[in-house]
């Protein structure tokens, strides 16, 4: 979680934010509620009672309400606001607060910022910055792709061949995201987004030959920015005697940052073509995504076979 001083540190420059109050709450985490932590940029909002919780915005029009308000009712703000534990107050375009308002905001020490620009615009950028400094995070090891639009990460242990499997989809017209580091992010309840490093972007380390430029090799088409994360393949190499599911039953997830992600299992051995199997998996995942199960299909056929022949004794 990000600080009170990190936060002024990116709006300083961007929006001539002034600090007015709390100064002492700089090296605080920025807590949000349980209901906003999935949705960051919703912790921020125009000056509303109702969630008060929120970092708040003051501009024309919340001014004025405040000045037209009595005394009585401009403490009851302010004690809202401290009771439910409020980010912070951003005043904008320097509009007048009334004196009473701001003594109070003061005595408080909650923490108050106030900028020349207009709240419209320092609203939506915060928004944007509030996503990038406390969205929950996390790095993965492995190859991310692109393959028919669904987002597939590639993991297994080192020198298994994922860099290899993720250039040969590359020649079948599929899309890099990231290789060797993945950064994800929640950008969602349920939505998981994955990216490249900037050091690392667009570029895919293959054994023996060493870094790929795979944009400058396949052009423009071949790399994609960013993608949400649907399916992890897992590649895997099976010991020599070591008994492999064949018909799982079950469907299998892997948690990230919370949310349930779909995985499958990818046997590597000599001879497979890794490619193939794993645009199979894709398949298959879309249509598990759509109620279409292949492998309960079967049991449910194999089934109704067993039923019938036993009628027919």
């Amino acid at each position: 979680m990000a600080t009170y001083q990190e936060l002024f540190n990116l709006c300083k420059g961007k929006f001539e934010f002034e600090w007015l109050y709390g100064r002492e709450h700089a090296e605080e985490k920025i807590q949000l509620s349980a209901a906003n932590s999935h949705y960051p940029q919703l912790s921020l909002d125009f000056l509303n009672l109702i969630h008060a919780d929120r970092l708040h915005f003051i501009g024309p029009a919340e001014a004025k309400f405040l000045t037209e308000v009595d005394s009585e009712s401009v403490k009851g703000i302010a004690q809202k606001l401290i009771e439910s534990k409020s980010l912070g107050i951003v005043i904008c375009q320097n509009v007048p607060v009334p004196e009473l308002m701001m003594n109070l905001l003061e005595s408080y020490g909650l923490p108050t910022f106030r900028t020349s620009k207009p709240s419209e615009d320092v609203l939506t950028e915060m928004r944007r910055i509030f996503f990038k400094l406390l969205a929950n995070r996390c790095s993965m090891h492995g190859v991310f792709m692109d393959v028919y639009g669904i987002g597939v990460l590639m993991s297994g242990h080192s020198g298994i061949g994922k860099s290899e499997l993720g250039l040969e989809l590359i020649t079948r017209g599929h899309g890099l995201v990231a290789d060797d580091v993945v950064d994800f992010v929640q950008s969602g309840a349920d939505t998981i987004e994955g990216s490249s490093p900037a050091l690392l972007a667009n570029l895919l380390e293959v054994r023996g030959i060493g870094l790929l430029n795979i944009k400058t090799i396949f052009g423009e088409t071949a790399v994609r920015r960013t993608m949400r994360l649907n399916l992890i393949a897992e590649l895997k190499q099976f010991d020599q005697g070591e008994l492999m599911e064949r018909l799982p039953e079950t469907e299998l997830f892997t948690d990230v940052l919370g949310v349930k992600i779909r995985r499958m299992i990818v046997p590597v051995g000599g001879g497979r073509n890794l490619a193939v199997l794993v645009e199979a998996a894709v398949r298959s995942a879309i249509l598990q995504s759509r109620g279409i199960n292949t492998v309960q299909e079967f049991f449910n056929r194999q089934r109704q076979l067993m039923e019938s022949s036993g009628e027919d004794l």
